[in-house]
């Protein structure tokens, strides 16, 4: 029999105080020096180096939303899944961003019935499904994949042991779909930190359960702007934010805003509360679609951008 080795993706080092990622030893009484009673620790024997260095390499796909160290120039997809303890439903959740643009939003509740219940992870997993499928039918050659629970990447790339049904069919489509001409990347995103658009698909898998919300998506429109793709999407964002349809934005629309702000340019430029007004839109243009804000902010006069930049300091939180 070979002798194994022991591949550690993550571990800590209680005696030197430091973190151990992605290292390989070679006996079992090393490795459980660096994950024993080490929370969230993740480990697996091998009998090759090959392997085991093939399971490192699986596990470093998994990138980190706070390192921004992922690519911008791509499709971009929020996944999420939520449960209802009453009935044993769970819900799947997707929503899809280009250029800062929402461009397509899915949501539905279904029964689980999978002989071991998983609760909402199996709305993660048909959620992350989901997306896959769609950025193929659009034809995209790249998507990224934003996710609070870390299966999402682990079970997709085989990282992860598969021990119960629903990861076993999960990988298997992911392997699928992966091998079909898109490149995947897996991107962990802390939940409920007012990431907005990881805040939006929480918020319709809640809907479609019944589930009340923290309503942080209609409260953030009722002083920001948001730019969708179409009506379609206006309507799933209007579902949970009732009061907001002045702003969201359909594509095409926001010229006309950048235009109406243009157009208010040196006049009135000593009326305080007219200029606040027009800063806020500024502002909220700027938020939704950077590019167009810094057109308006550059077009501002000398004097105007000191007022603007007097406005901004008086209103730090």
């Amino acid at each position: 029999m070979a002798k194994k080795v022991y591949a550690i993706q993550c571990g800590f080092d209680t005696k030197n105080n430091k973190k151990i990622e992605n290292t390989i030893v070679n006996t079992w009484d090393e490795c459980l020096k660096y994950v024993k009673g080490v929370k969230g620790a993740k480990y697996k024997s091998f009998e090759s180096i090959e392997e085991a260095n093939a399971y490192l390499n699986e596990g470093n796909r998994m990138l980190k939303k706070s390192d921004e160290n992922y690519p911008k120039d791509c499709l971009h997809a929020y996944v999420d899944g939520s449960y209802n303890s009453s009935d044993g439903r769970y819900s799947y959740g997707v929503v899809c961003v280009k250029d800062n643009v929402i461009e397509y939003i899915e949501s539905n509740g279904e029964k689980d019935t999978s002989e071991k219940n998983i609760r909402q992870i199996a709305g993660e997993l048909k959620g992350a499904v989901r997306a896959v499928e769609y950025g193929l039918k659009q034809n995209e050659t790249k998507i990224v994949i934003f996710h609070d629970y870390e299966g999402i990447a682990h079970h997709a790339t085989g990282a992860w042991d598969r021990k119960e049904e629903s990861s076993m069919e999960y990988y298997n489509r992911m392997q699928k779909l992966m091998s079909s001409g898109i490149e995947v990347i897996f991107v962990k995103v802390d939940s409920h930190t007012g990431d907005l658009f990881n805040e939006l698909v929480d918020e319709k898998c809640k809907e479609c359960l019944g589930i009340t919300s923290d309503k942080v998506i209609e409260k953030w429109l009722s002083k920001n702007i948001i730019e969708v793709s179409n009506g379609e999407v206006k309507t799933e964002i209007l579902s949970i934010a009732p009061n907001a349809v002045n702003n969201i934005i359909i594509s095409g629309e926001i010229n006309v805003i950048s235009e109406n702000i243009t157009s208010d340019i040196a006049i009135n430029q000593d009326d305080k509360d007219y200029n606040e007004v027009r800063f806020e839109k500024i502002l909220s243009l700027y938020r939704s679609n950077s590019k167009e804000g810094k057109k308006i902010i550059s077009k501002l006069l000398s004097k105007e951008k000191e007022r603007f930049i007097l406005y901004l300091l008086d209103n730090l939180e």
